[in-house]
């Protein structure tokens, strides 16, 4: 196993706080982890429909991650405060490379500096580095409808009255090339300009927020002599109302649009949280994503995916809560897509997942942390999935319209 980017991070909080006028640091973070099996034997599967672009949660994740962040005052000036955040990670899925069992990925997910609150930048901040940006997330299904995460630079959170601008430069030369990411020896040269304005008060209760990202191909080539595949220009357009105080929760309903050359994604979606008296919260997602593009032939290679589910949290007593969680995912595809040659039809693909899990946790609300679930997962998919089924799911259940998972996850952020 490689601890050293943990080890750093541990010697670089433990030496900066010792010292005796050291910078403020403070220290967050998430990490989730736990041991399954499935009931052929082996290790927890975890299932997802073909064509889908998410799986529910709870129950379902075969991995496990650390994500300790670190974050540093180094200055102060003229009301600004200057930081700098440093996240290394780990990360290891249950289902590969079990003959290494403790052979992890390590990684610095973020390390950038910026400074914050300049009044010359409308109060705003300035950044530079590799960092998570901006990640708009829906919790239960681990979706994010917005992701810029990458190297870059930019200024973020101006006040302008209206709402908040931000704009930013991103790229990963370390990431591969769609279509050759497995080819290290070919670097991705691809650039976007993400430009966000959040905060927007459109109604007393809520706010909106527009999400622009326009993205091209640099002229630089790729490593080793190699020049990257030529690449169309892409455009993504979503925006997001916020609606607080409904159902005792709040809402976000969304949509978006992208383009990357022949694949179009257009796509709606609304979350919902609310409260069933004083001990159960509940969360809810609907969603309906349209794909189209074309393969070698120029047929219709896309699809469409409608997907549906709820988690309930609910306070028993003690430290102990009880979780359920249904979600449906159901994916039609285009009549020349590999699903449906794979299906041999251009039939729809659906999957029901269900979860309960008994749950410890570290105070009575839906999401006290530390928890530990001990769950029960159960997945059931129709003939079209089955022929679509993949990796380890294929592997095992490959003959079955149904699987079932059982184990212990715990999670906590801080």
């Amino acid at each position: 196993m490689n601890k050293k980017p943990l080890f750093l991070a541990m010697a670089l909080a433990g030496a900066v706080g010792s010292a005796a006028a050291g910078p403020v640091i403070d220290f967050s973070g998430y990490m989730r982890a736990g041991v399954g099996l499935n009931t052929r034997g082996g290790n927890q599967v975890c299932y997802q429909l073909a064509g889908a672009d998410t799986k529910w949660r709870l129950g379902n994740e075969c991995d496990y991650v650390v994500e300790p962040n670190i974050n540093a005052k180094l200055a102060e000036f003229e009301g600004s405060d200057w930081h700098v955040h440093v996240m290394p990670s780990v990360y290891k899925a249950w289902d590969a490379g079990q003959s290494q069992p403790d052979a992890l990925t390590t990684r610095f997910g973020q390390i950038y500096t910026y400074g914050d609150h300049i009044s010359q930048l409308a109060n705003g901040k300035v950044w530079a580095g590799r960092r998570f940006y901006n990640r708009l997330q829906l919790g239960i299904n681990d979706q994010f409808l917005e992701n810029n995460d990458g190297n870059g630079a930019g200024i973020e959170d101006m006040e302008l009255g209206i709402g908040k601008l931000s704009v930013a430069f991103m790229m990963d030369p370390n990431y591969g090339v769609p279509g050759v990411a497995t080819d290290t020896s070919v670097k991705n040269n691809r650039f976007t300009f993400p430009v966000r304005l959040t905060g927007i008060k459109d109604i007393p209760n809520g706010d909106l927020s527009v999400y622009v990202t326009g993205s091209m191909q640099s002229k630089t080539g790729g490593a080793d002599g190699q020049e990257a595949p030529k690449q169309p220009k892409g455009l993504a357009v979503g925006a997001y109302q916020t609606i607080n105080g409904t159902l005792g929760g709040s809402t976000i309903f969304g949509a978006k649009f992208d383009k990357l050359g022949w694949t179009k994604n257009s796509r709606i979606v609304i979350q919902q949280t609310g409260k069933f008296g004083d001990v159960t919260g509940w969360d809810a997602i609907a969603e309906y994503r349209i794909n189209k593009q074309h393969n070698d032939a120029g047929n219709d290679a896309g699809n469409k995916w409608f997907s549906l589910g709820a988690r309930t949290d609910t306070y028993l007593g003690g430290p102990f809560r009880a979780l359920l969680e249904v979600g449906h995912d159901q994916v039609k595809p285009d009549a020349g897509s590999a699903i449906a040659a794979n299906a041999r039809s251009t039939g729809a693909l659906t999957m029901t997942k269900i979860t309960g899990t008994l749950a410890a946790s570290a105070g009575k609300d839906p999401g006290s942390r530390p928890t530990v679930r001990l769950f029960v997962t159960h997945a059931a998919w129709n003939e079209a999935a089955r022929l679509n089924l993949g990796g380890t799911t294929q592997a095992v259940f490959g003959d079955k319209k149904a699987g079932t998972s059982i184990g212990v996850q715990g999670e906590t952020w801080w």
